[in-house]
């Protein structure tokens, strides 16, 4: 057996196995079948208000406010849901951890949920041309990040993975997600951002260890980002030391903008 006929194999016995241990039922009702039936969906909170990732203070658009931003290279984080909703939770665990990659493309259509609304609360639609722009519509204009109203000239990048966990999960979930998404929006995607070290899981540290434990393990293999607006999706945030560090590498390669999109706020 050649060495792709016997990793096919691996990987079918795998999803065999895991079928029989965790069996394919709505995470939401239990419908046998499905991991998310089209009502439990609907069902998902979907985040309306945002806030400074720094001070926590809420906003419309999840961007630093004017105190924290210099202390950031990132510009915001859009945060799609809640982790403490058990759907949402258990969606994220059993892709990432149960190796459903399946539920990619449930979690791809519930961010392209939350941009949805996330634009339509920044643009003016066309009631608002017929009947004149309100003072009230062009201060929600004026305070809406360019990427929002704009998704010109903007690539999405999933936070990758290191070579060692994406073989042994099998898959990189952020990059499926990101590409879903991507397909929805016809984004650019870019695979270019490169997990150089091997560290532990950032779920298993407290805040200050994260930063260190992610500091130097990204690059940017691509080619210089000069005025790119960056989507920098991830699947769950804590402290956003992952995102940060990243968004560093970015800016630093000649990136305009970077906004972290992630499925939920851990």
């Amino acid at each position: 057996m050649d060495k792709k006929s016997l990793l096919n194999h691996v990987s079918f016995s795998r999803d065999f196995i895991l079928d029989l241990i965790f069996p394919i039922e709505c995470l939401g009702c239990g419908k046998e079948g499905i991991w998310l039936c089209q009502s439990c969906f609907r069902k998902l909170p979907v985040e309306s208000e945002q806030f400074c990732p720094g001070c926590k203070k809420t906003n419309k658009f999840g961007n630093f406010c004017s105190s924290c931003s210099p202390a950031y290279f990132l510009d915001g984080v859009w945060v799609a849901g809640n982790y403490k909703n058990k759907t949402i939770a258990s969606l994220i665990k059993n892709l990432k951890y149960h190796f459903a990659k399946d539920l990619s493309k449930i979690l791809g259509q519930f961010l392209v949920s939350f941009l949805r609304n996330l634009i339509n609360k920044a643009r003016i639609n066309a009631v608002d041309l017929n009947t004149g722009i309100s003072p009230e519509n062009f201060e929600k204009v004026k305070k809406a990040p360019e990427i929002i109203l704009d998704f010109n000239n903007c690539l999405i990048i999933p936070v990758p993975l290191h070579k060692k966990r994406e073989r042994w999960r099998g898959f990189n979930q952020t990059k499926a997600i990101a590409e879903v998404v991507s397909r929805h929006f016809n984004l650019e995607i870019s695979h270019d951002l490169i997990r150089v070290k091997h560290r532990p899981p950032q779920a298993k540290l407290g805040a200050e260890n994260r930063k260190e434990n992610i500091r130097g393990c990204f690059s940017w293999q691509g080619e210089n980002l000069e005025n790119k607006k960056i989507i920098l999706l991830d699947d769950v945030a804590t402290t956003g030391s992952t995102l940060e560090e990243c968004a560093k590498i970015l800016k630093q390669s000649g990136a305009k903008e970077v906004w972290g999109l992630v499925i939920a706020r851990g």
